[in-house]
């Protein structure tokens, strides 16, 4: 009793599909996912990231044949979830080992996803 405020559940999902259709009418296996985050720190009732403007084979996230380059890395969502958990930065790089690959722009801040 009493821990709701300190308990954040995420669900992610590394499997995708391609949005175009394979030689067998079916579609492979893409690149990306989804993530759901609930938990009493959590600010709900939002949709964060970007989704793509142009999910043609031409647009600028395509690597072709409808498989998409996603927009936001693990390491986006993971970092802040971490940070309000009470990672200090010394320990980031343990916790997010690619972290460095991606600009500081790249991760969504703990205040817009946690009650801090």
């Amino acid at each position: 009793k009493g821990v709701w405020d300190s308990v954040t559940v995420i669900e992610t999902s590394d499997f995708a599909r391609t949005l175009a259709p394979n030689t067998g009418r079916g579609s492979d296996h893409a690149w990306g996912g989804n993530y759901m985050m609930f938990g009493g720190g959590v600010k709900g009732g939002q949709i964060v990231g970007t989704y793509p403007d142009n999910l043609t084979d031409d647009g600028p996230r395509s690597l072709g044949r409808g498989r998409m380059i996603p927009t936001t890395s693990w390491d986006a969502v993971f970092l802040p979830l971490a940070e309000w958990a009470g990672a200090t930065p010394d320990d980031l790089p343990n916790v997010c080992p690619n972290k460095d690959n991606f600009p500081a722009s790249h991760f969504i801040d703990a205040t817009a996803l946690f009650e801090i």
